[in-house]
């Protein structure tokens, strides 16, 4: 009785987690874009303004080529699905984490990998001159920020000797927020996550320049429910990022259900101010900075994979070994 009752628990919290994460998504784009209004002195659109975006386009008529493969039908489901993936190894609000194996920090990044596998051939797939140029620039983003993305991962495993994310961050909670591999990979993880995101100075997510276009070069061709599907990922895959950045910096411990509502909800309300507050300061830093030219994309990466790299000579020079 006492299993199913874990069992019971587990699958509701484990749904508990999803829901939070395709709620809180388009909460925080239109927290980003309000805060971002702010420091340029206009009103800006409503913070919910996200949401009736996505059902305005659930609502139009989708525009799909006779020429298009299967590739292209099924990229949007694919990219929103390996995204939901990588959510459920990320801990929560509760520290828990729905899939916690060892390795799971390799899952996280094959799904997000998977994803932007799809992205790029269903770029291709309209033959048009700016869709490939969008593919072309992502993969060679890819190329850059990924290694530093797995990289910074891999220190916080050597860490707090575990490859779960959940165990990292329940491991870091022991692990003082000044020790010099900590705040490297942090940095790592914060300029790759600015890329990872497609935000300035990387991308311009609010272009409409497709000269310029990196992620929405490649998003041409879709319209409709398939468009939705894509940008509501896209807001996912931030939200993950920067709440993965926020359990990094503050760990959040486990509640179990002995803590009660009470203890829940303030476990919920302490990790949504932590992810208010690192977009926030991502809106302040796109309102401070200009984007960068693409050529001078790999001199800014390689800051972030050099402080990875660091973060793990540092640990092996105060560890004597890893």
């Amino acid at each position: 009785m006492d299993e199913l009752f874990m069992i019971l628990t587990r699958l509701l919290m484990g749904i508990g987690h999803l829901a939070v994460i395709l709620v809180a998504a388009p909460l925080l784009q239109g927290f980003i874009k309000k805060s971002k209004a702010f420091w340029q002195m206009r009103q800006g659109p409503p913070i919910l303004q996200p949401y009736r975006d996505l059902r305005k386009l659930m609502n139009k008529e989708e525009m799909i080529s006779e020429h298009a493969s299967w590739i292209f039908l099924l990229t949007p489901c694919v990219v929103l699905a390996s995204t939901l993936m990588a959510g459920l190894v990320i801990p929560g609000a509760w520290g828990w984490a729905p899939v916690n194996v060892w390795g799971d920090l390799f899952i996280f990044g094959a799904s997000l990998g998977l994803a932007r596998l799809f992205l790029t051939l269903s770029g291709l797939e309209g033959a048009g001159t700016f869709g490939g140029m969008g593919t072309s620039r992502e993969l060679f983003m890819g190329l850059l920020t990924e290694p530093a993305l797995l990289l910074g991962l891999i220190v916080l495993a050597f860490m707090t000797e575990t490859t779960s994310l959940q165990g990292i961050i329940t491991g870091l909670q022991g692990v003082s927020p000044l020790f010099i591999p900590r705040i490297l990979v942090l940095s790592a993880l914060a300029m790759v996550s600015i890329a990872e995101m497609g935000r300035i100075p990387m991308d311009n997510p609010d272009t409409h320049l497709e000269l310029t276009m990196i992620h929405e070069g490649m998003l041409l061709e879709y319209s409709g429910p398939s468009l939705a599907l894509l940008n509501f990922a896209e807001q996912v895959k931030q939200f993950l990022l920067l709440l993965l950045l926020a359990q990094i910096i503050w760990p959040s411990g486990l509640i179990s259900v002995s803590d009660g509502l009470f203890g829940t909800l303030w476990a919920l309300g302490f990790v949504g101010i932590k992810v208010a507050a690192l977009g926030f300061f991502f809106a302040t830093v796109e309102s401070l900075f200009v984007k960068r030219r693409l050529f001078r994309a790999p001199h800014y990466l390689a800051t972030g994979t050099a402080s990875a790299i660091l973060a793990l000579v540092t640990l092996w020079i105060i560890r004597g070994q890893i």
